[in-house]
């Protein structure tokens, strides 16, 4: 324990010093530290906040659960992501490659909402400044012209950051809006390499956020919704060839893509538009973040404040629950001030 005690003061003085990634190679381990084995090592991640860590099935079970009882109607979406995360994650497990997933849906439908769980659950607070990494297309990727560098920038960025860390989890929203060509840089990350350059991707994980492909799953889910199918009986199987195709042929990330040309996509994850009911569910959930009885009147006026769609069929909310959290504050003040203003005119 002593040398375990020096060891973790110097590398305090060197981070301070240097400015460097507490990642140290074994030449930094004297002979002693090495030799006292797993129960050290777990010591040292935990104050020096090391990337790597040890996944068991609770964390899963506990993602599930978030899943299910947060994220309204998407069924779908806790069917593949929770057994892809496990399947990828837990120790021993063989792996042939890094772990792709694509989001597809219209806006205000959960696909970011479902990213913070992954990330809050399944990467401590102290390992997500070294293991999460988050794009954003009109940000990060806005111009055309510059394709060529951010497709440099980009495979630099993540091949820094898996050298540091293998479990990286690399997220990358707004696909819709990057310029076509800039995610072809992921692609040899992606695919089935032991190592390339020296450094092991197969760890890693890959997530895509995207508006592609929301009006095509919208439409297939209202053409089974007229049949008389419910929510709960559909399945990837109803939607994945349809989001595959439609990433590939729509003006986004993902035209013409050499990740989706490879299939090195392992789930297309459909996010299924929003209905009435779920939108409440999310009203609800507003109203007790804010420690506020969901009151039904106030519900119904918000929800009378929303545009359903389509025209001939108006079962699905056009914004999702993307706006709800500003009604919900805007009518909680609201009320306050008419109570305000009641109690102080009865005097």
């Amino acid at each position: 324990m002593q040398a375990f005690k020096l060891l973790l003061a110097c590398s305090i003085v060197f981070k301070l010093l240097t400015g460097a990634s507490c990642l140290f190679g074994t030449e930094w381990l004297t002979d002693s530290v090495k030799k006292m084995g797993d129960s050290v090592k777990e010591n040292y991640c935990y104050y020096m906040r090391c990337c790597d860590r040890e996944w068991k099935r609770n964390h899963f079970l506990d993602l599930h659960s978030a899943l299910v009882t947060k994220v309204y109607g998407q069924n779908i979406m806790t069917e593949i992501v929770v057994p892809a995360l496990q399947g990828h994650l837990m120790p021993n497990t063989p792996r042939g490659k890094a772990l792709a997933i694509s989001f597809h849906g219209r806006p205000g439908i959960g696909k970011n909402y479902v990213t913070t769980f992954i990330q809050d659950i399944l990467f401590s607070k102290e390992s997500r400044h070294h293991s999460v990494h988050f794009f954003t297309g009109r940000i990060h990727f806005p111009l055309a012209q510059h394709v060529p560098s951010y497709r440099v920038n980009l495979a630099q960025w993540i091949k820094g950051n898996v050298s540091k860390c293998e479990y990286s989890l690399f997220i990358f929203d707004e696909v819709d809006k990057m310029p076509p060509g800039v995610l072809d840089a992921v692609t040899p990350f992606l695919d089935y390499h032991n190592k390339i350059d020296g450094i092991d991707y197969r760890k890693a994980i890959f997530i895509f956020i995207s508006n592609t492909g929301g009006d095509l799953i919208a439409k297939q889910y209202l053409k089974y919704w007229r049949s008389g199918k419910k929510r709960e009986e559909l399945h990837l199987a109803h939607f994945e060839d349809l989001i595959r195709i439609g990433a590939f042929n729509e003006i986004g990330g993902f035209y013409k893509s050499e990740t989706i040309e490879s299939s090195l996509i392992d789930h297309y994850v459909p996010f299924l538009p929003l209905e009435e009911k779920h939108v409440r569910q999310c009203i609800a959930d507003e109203f007790r973040k804010r420690s506020a009885s969901p009151n039904v009147n106030l519900i119904n006026a918000i929800i009378e404040d929303l545009s359903f769609g389509p025209e001939e069929n108006p079962i699905f909310s056009n914004g999702g629950c993307k706006r709800i959290a500003n009604k919900v504050a805007a009518a909680i003040e609201r009320r306050h001030f008419n109570n305000f203003h009641r109690s102080h005119s009865e005097f």
